[in-house]
């Protein structure tokens, strides 16, 4: 072989060998040293900025087993549709959101934040539909005159009722409204309409210029009673929606305030014990038509049926009188609707609870309501109820 052979095979074989060395070199050294990694830091909850947030249970329990979960001032707080939060208003008119959370040792809410809705001033109750994300805001101005709002979530804005509207409720659709109005002569219909009263149809006349009314879980029937009745006798009647059949249901006493049942074949509602004028929480069973006295001197907004319409939950006065517009300190109690069994839920409360807006999570362990004392957010853990 010929020496320029050679030095061709030889420059050949330098170039693979480098080759291969350069490529061995820059995989190894293209890797970052290794660095040991701390493990990740258990989650925990900020603050928010917002000076009103409360992120950890509230060091406030008044009775062994009810825990203070705001000290926000809420009006009409109510459950997420899938349970993992609250929603609720505040004295001022705004909206807040905030999550559920189990601590181990306890619910608390977290994430607490103000939505970017408009301010409605004056606001005491809202009524949230069975689905959607709109609702009617009642107001109450500063002479005592009742009015309601419907706040377009699409729009983001509200719409001012007619103030010939005297009594609002939803239909299950979350589309439509079902309303009395009373036009300038005190002549009463009953109306259907969109949610801000557009596109109403009239039912049905009403004989009363003042009947609260209540719609039916399923829509078919609507039950109606007078507000500012004195006689001896007012009471609590029920008309299909097409207005054709009308049934007088309860018929004796003093009877006001209507709480459905879930299932819509019972309904709770107030009676006024004769002697002592203090309501009574009675119940009627739209099936068998039996109607009975529950035993709880209590009154509707201050009761909540469970998931399974077989029981409720009552915040029932110790003292002070239900129905009076003035506080109250109660004991809760759940009562089966078939045997009157009661259960207190905890020991006697000498403290100051005023329970109102109650509502249950999904499955009936955990119980919410208002405090009226202080405004304030409130839960017993139902799973950890001893009384009998």
């Amino acid at each position: 072989m010929n020496k320029k052979a050679i030095a061709i095979l030889g420059v050949i074989f330098l170039l693979i060998v480098g080759t291969l060395g350069f490529l061995i070199y820059s995989k190894y050294a293209s890797k970052s040293p290794s660095v040991a990694v701390s493990p990740s830091p258990a989650a925990t909850t900020t603050p928010s900025t917002d000076t009103t947030a409360s992120t950890t249970p509230v060091a406030n329990i008044p009775a062994a087993g009810i825990v203070q979960l705001s000290s926000d001032l809420v009006i009409s707080p109510a459950l997420f549709y899938n349970g993992s939060g609250i929603t609720y208003f505040d004295n001022q008119g705004g909206l807040y959101q905030a999550s559920l959370q189990n601590s181990g040792a306890g619910l608390l809410l977290s994430g607490k934040k103000k939505l970017d809705i408009p301010v409605k001033p004056n606001i005491v109750k809202i009524l949230w539909p069975q689905k959607g994300n709109d609702f009617i805001a009642q107001v109450t101005d500063s002479s005592g005159k009742t009015t309601w709002s419907y706040f377009n979530s699409q729009a983001n804005s509200y719409v001012d009722l007619p103030q010939q509207i005297e009594s609002v409720d939803w239909m299950p659709s979350g589309t439509q409204i079902a309303y009395v109005w009373l036009d300038a002569n005190n002549k009463a219909t009953l109306n259907l309409s969109n949610p801000d009263a557009s596109n109403y149809k009239t039912i049905a006349n009403m004989w009363e210029s003042d009947d609260s009314i209540h719609v039916s879980p399923d829509g078919q029937q609507i039950l109606y009673y007078e507000t500012n009745s004195t006689a001896a006798d007012n009471a609590i009647n029920s008309v299909t929606i097409d207005g054709k059949v009308w049934t007088g249901l309860v018929k004796k006493g003093q009877n006001s305030g209507v709480l459905w049942s879930p299932d819509g074949q019972k309904f709770l509602f107030n009676k006024k014990d004769p002697s002592t004028q203090a309501n009574q929480l009675w119940v009627y069973n739209l099936t068998s038509g039996e109607v009975k006295n529950l035993g709880f001197m209590t009154t509707v907004d201050k009761t909540v049926w469970d998931n399974n319409s077989a029981a409720i939950y009552a915040a029932v006065p110790n003292s002070g009188t239900p129905g009076a517009n003035v506080l109250t300190n109660d004991n809760f109690y759940r009562l089966d609707i078939s045997t009157l069994a009661q259960k207190q839920l905890v020991p006697d409360n000498t403290a100051t609870v005023d329970g109102r807006n109650l509502f249950l999570n999904s499955t009936d362990d955990k119980l919410f309501f208002k405090n009226a004392q202080n405004g304030g957010l409130y839960y017993i853990d139902l799973s950890q109820s001893t009384q009998p």
